[in-house]
């Protein structure tokens, strides 16, 4: 089961959900079928990959965040002006390659 990244609250509901179902035992010794186990170990699979699936987003964000401060790094602004210069729509012709 895969949910949109975005839908960052949908990991904690989930385990809130796991949560409710283990505490009604709280008080009191837990006797599970190999049924209900079975349910339990499938939400906890279920929250591993919601878990991973944010780390990913999270580790995307960061990475595209560190790569956007290294090209403003990189980027000077007479390098800027060079490379506007050549994009389409400009008047700037770049001269012809000779033969060697």
């Amino acid at each position: 089961m895969r949910k949109s990244v975005l839908d960052l609250e949908y990991c904690s509901e989930h385990l809130r959900t796991l949560r409710r179902q283990l505490a009604d035992h709280r008080h009191g010794g837990v006797v599970l079928d190999s049924e209900q186990v079975e349910g339990i170990v499938n939400h906890l699979d279920e929250a591993i990959a919601m878990a991973l699936n944010l780390e990913f987003a999270i580790s995307n964000d960061l990475w595209n965040r560190r790569a956007a401060e290294d090209r403003a790094k990189l980027m000077t602004p007479s390098s800027v002006v060079v490379l506007n210069a050549f994009r389409d729509g400009s008047n700037v012709v770049p001269f012809p390659r000779g033969r060697a």
